[in-house]
């Protein structure tokens, strides 16, 4: 009977392997020992080095924490290998109306810059007891990775906060695509309105990005406006809520307490080693007290890669 079913797996190819009840338990068993010779043995290239693919039904836990995450489902996404360089335009001169007959029209004056997506590995690790992993099924073993993608997608959302509050206030081709600010030293009527006077009229699909707290306080304003006023400029509906960035009240001098923007069209995210976390069991290195340890990895580069779609609002020293 093994004979036939391992003759049936190696019919397969890997991605129908790694769908397989046989690796997903074979996958099980190495999660709980750090042996992964059973699981190499399934696959068609048998490589003895490297990550241990994870079963299929993995992929799709990760696939859906980063469809369920408010930012990095709405960024444009890539899978290119290695660093990757992308242009935009600072600035350019128009199109002309050219008559029959009449001399050719000026050419085009345009200014490119680039921006780098240097990939950056972010990593999440937790501690499981052996006693724990001695129970393992294929239930346990994928709520160990909705934890570890879970984290690892979060912390890519706040990186990504971090990328636009970091850009420069001026587009230019060295430092990359400008990214305005609004200074103000108090939640006002026209504070969300002057933010997004700030960009491009190419910025379409905006959403608000800011901590809950900061919410109460501009609904604080309306109340006492008696909600005469759209202090959200018709984006009330499209706020996007991150502990990544303060509350207005926490926030000290040049703290950036809301973001406004186009993120599907302003922001890009590459993967270069594909969309799935990569996961290593580490059985030794905590040996001496009984703890094994289940790390996560995901490589991903992302930034700003266009002009006039981010706008941040920060709090003055006021």
């Amino acid at each position: 009977k093994e004979i036939e079913k391992r003759k049936e797996v190696e019919k397969m190819t890997n991605k129908e392997v790694r769908n397989s009840q046989e690796y997903i338990e074979a996958f099980a068993k190495y999660v709980k020992t750090g042996n992964a010779a059973e699981c190499r043995s399934l696959l068609s290239d048998n490589v003895s080095g490297g990550v241990v693919p994870v079963p299929t039904f993995v992929g799709e836990i990760v696939a859906k924490r980063l469809e369920a995450s408010p930012i990095l489902s709405r960024v444009r996404r890539m899978n290119a290998a290695g660093n990757v360089k992308v242009g935009f335009e600072v600035s350019a001169t128009g199109a002309s109306v050219h008559v029959e007959g009449a001399n050719a029209p000026d050419e085009e004056t345009l200014v490119w810059g680039t921006v780098e997506l240097k990939a950056e590995s972010i990593k999440k690790w937790i501690t499981v007891s052996d006693e724990a992993l001695e129970g393992t099924t294929i239930d346990t073993l994928g709520e160990i990775y909705k934890e570890v993608a879970q984290k690892i997608v979060e912390k890519a959302d706040e990186i990504a906060i971090g990328k636009v509050i970091a850009a420069p206030a001026t587009t230019s081709a060295a430092n990359g695509p400008g990214v305005p600010v609004l200074e103000v030293s108090a939640i006002a009527a026209d504070t969300i309105v002057n933010a997004v006077a700030l960009l491009s009229g190419k910025a379409k699909d905006l959403r608000i990005v800011m901590n809950r707290q900061t919410k109460a306080a501009f609904e604080a304003v309306a109340l006492g406006l008696s909600y005469g006023a759209d202090i959200y400029d018709g984006l009330k509906d499209r706020i996007i809520f991150s502990d990544a960035l303060k509350s207005f009240s926490a926030a000290s001098a040049d703290d950036t307490f809301v973001i406004i923007g186009d993120i599907g069209y302003g922001f890009q995210a590459n993967f270069p080693a594909g969309n799935d976390v990569k996961i290593k069991v580490d059985d030794l290195s905590l040996a001496e007290s009984d703890l094994i340890k289940v790390v996560g990895r995901l490589p991903m580069g992302h930034g700003v890669t266009a002009c006039g779609r981010f706008a941040v609002i920060t709090k003055t020293g006021a």
